[in-house]
């Protein structure tokens, strides 16, 4: 009994050290609701340079260091407001609605999309993807 026990306790722990570890796998969810829209992704830490630099090219006001944890809030030369949090394997880029135009909403969605690029043209295999649309 006790041999039993202390096996499924490891297998317990392994299972623990695996889910910690990203190994490849992609979660990219969008949430597209009436008053926000916001993009998740999580990725391979390797990645985390590439989507930094891609969101540095894109966002003139905005560095993101792909090594460190972020939150930046920020006012874009067209006047767009979001937020971008960042960490190693992972962003998330929020917009409110009610603070922009439609045009901003657009244009924070294709930049969204280009991010999403970014991490499926590295990572074609493991991938989920979730969006909603609240009607």
């Amino acid at each position: 009994m006790k041999m039993k026990l202390l096996l499924i306790c490891q297998m317990v722990v392994l299972a623990m050290l695996v889910s910690c570890n990203n190994n490849g796998d992609v979660s990219i969810a969008v949430k597209d609701e009436d008053d926000y829209y916001r993009f998740r992704a999580q990725f391979d830490d390797n990645l985390s340079a590439d989507v930094s630099r891609f969101l540095n090219d894109q966002l003139s006001t905005v560095r993101i260091d792909p090594e460190k944890d972020s939150k930046i809030i920020t006012v874009l030369p067209d006047q767009t407001r979001i937020t971008v949090e960042s960490s190693p394997g992972e962003v998330m880029i929020y917009l409110d609605k009610d603070e922009n135009s439609r045009d901003a909403y657009h244009r924070i969605k294709n930049l969204c999309e280009g991010v999403k690029d970014v991490i499926l043209k590295h990572n074609r295999n493991n991938t989920r993807l979730e969006n909603s649309r609240s009607n």
